[in-house]
């Protein structure tokens, strides 16, 4: 008989396996929890690939921190973390960073994409988004207009052949 385990419970014990010391072992922890070896692995798996997931939506990694992928981080979190990194000094934001799950060249990129987009280029990208709006208005009435076309083209179509098949052409004229 298979044992069913409650989402609380594989979470909690994935955090036990990554969250555990050095000289403990994943066999031990699973050993401590009654569960498989490959089966508390397997939820470690998921739980790195999203499958299970938390209230935080972060994943705790060995070094006790939690795992997310810069390119996962809203634009709201990043200007957070840009204004928290600006006050500590140099020497410490290589360790504030691993604990964030960053590096310090993600700082560095956030914060020349926010100086840039309040910028000079903030102008010129607005100017090319309206222009690319307007092109998209044009090219969907096109597109409908040409739709109309072929739809109308497809109807005429089947009204010849529905008239030839009532009325066959006559050769005796």
């Amino acid at each position: 008989m298979q044992t069913k385990y409650t989402k609380k419970f594989k979470i909690e014990a994935v955090k036990r396996v990554l969250l555990r010391d050095s000289e403990t072992t994943a066999i031990a922890v699973a050993r401590s929890l009654g569960v498989k070896n490959s089966t508390l692995h397997g939820w470690v798996k998921s739980m790195k690939n999203k499958d299970l997931k938390e209230e935080t939506n972060n994943t705790p990694s060995r070094g006790g921190c939690f795992e997310k992928k810069p390119y996962n981080w809203t634009i709201k979190e990043r200007f957070e973390i840009i204004v928290e990194s600006s006050k500590i000094p140099k020497e410490d934001l290589s360790e504030y960073c691993r604990k964030k799950g960053l590096f310090p060249h993600h700082l560095e990129k956030w914060k020349s994409e926010f100086i840039d987009s309040f910028g000079e280029n903030r102008s010129k990208v607005i100017h090319d988004k309206k222009k690319l709006k307007n092109e998209i208005k044009t090219l969907s009435i096109e597109l409908r207009r040409k739709e109309k076309a072929l739809a109308e083209a497809a109807a005429l179509l089947m009204l010849k052949k529905k008239a030839n098949d009532l009325w066959p052409e006559r050769e005796d004229f």
